[in-house]
């Protein structure tokens, strides 16, 4: 009687531990890449588009999520994302770098399957083959766990950004050139989540806020070559967060 009472406990306690070993959370993403025509610089050109957007959409998860992206390829090029400063512990298979994954050939698809395992802050998801020169871009935001403080309050809202140089020739004249030996020259001007950042652009508001109220941005540089230096004219800015960890405070 007493082995029966063991052997059921054993077995009790084994499908316990079963259930209380779960996965973390996943976020799953499906983005279909098109080719478009926008005007980042005031005049129409083509460029990348995912889910008809440029800059692509925002992965929005936190720290440990598991993350699932069904990209299908509708270009008539092979194309490969880039998963940049993820860590990617035990899924290096799928950080999209030519040595360790195939690109996505034109009319198939594959899903990107990875964890941002003990990690915080922005990143930006780029392109290889010049592909982020012609769009192909967007932002990847990792929260901080909830019983994780942070060393600032919370925003009232937060935003996503991404800048960078952009050029007219268009990606696969870039590719020629630069496999031709030559220089891509530089850029013809820069732009901010897909809108021109020229002073003689019209002025369109791109965020809106409340007088005395707190507001995070989340910047990513997608450029090809250029540094940019990004602030608020009249307002205080503090750097909270860089390189996927938090800055101290004084």
């Amino acid at each position: 009687m007493d082995t029966l009472k063991f052997v059921f406990f054993s077995a009790f306690l084994s499908v316990t531990l079963t259930l209380v070993n779960a996965e973390d959370p996943y976020v799953f993403n499906e983005w279909k890449v098109t080719y478009g025509t926008m005007s980042p610089l005031g005049v129409p050109q083509q460029v990348i588009l995912i889910n008809d957007k440029f800059p692509g959409p925002v992965i929005n998860c936190t720290s440990n999520n598991n993350i699932l992206v069904n990209v299908f390829n509708n270009l008539d090029e092979p194309f490969l994302l880039t998963w940049n400063g993820v860590q990617h512990r035990k899924n290096s298979w799928v950080d999209g770098t030519p040595a360790t994954m195939c690109p996505i050939q034109p009319g198939t698809n594959f899903t990107y399957k990875f964890q941002v395992k003990d990690q915080i802050g922005t990143y930006y998801y780029p392109t290889t083959a010049l592909h982020r020169a012609a769009g192909g871009i967007g932002v990847l935001q990792v929260h901080s766990r909830p019983l994780i403080p942070v060393p600032f309050d919370n925003p009232a809202d937060e935003f996503a950004v991404v800048v960078g140089d952009w050029f007219k020739k268009g990606h696969k004249s870039m590719k020629n050139l630069l496999d031709g030996g030559n220089s891509i020259g530089r850029p013809d001007g820069l732009h901010i989540n897909g809108k021109s950042a020229q002073v003689s652009a019209p002025a369109e508001p791109s965020w809106t806020f409340e007088a005395g109220k707190i507001y995070r941005f989340r910047f990513c540089n997608a450029g090809m070559r250029t540094s940019v230096n990004f602030r608020f004219q009249g307002h205080d800015m503090k750097l909270v967060e860089l390189e996927g960890s938090h800055l101290m405070q004084k």
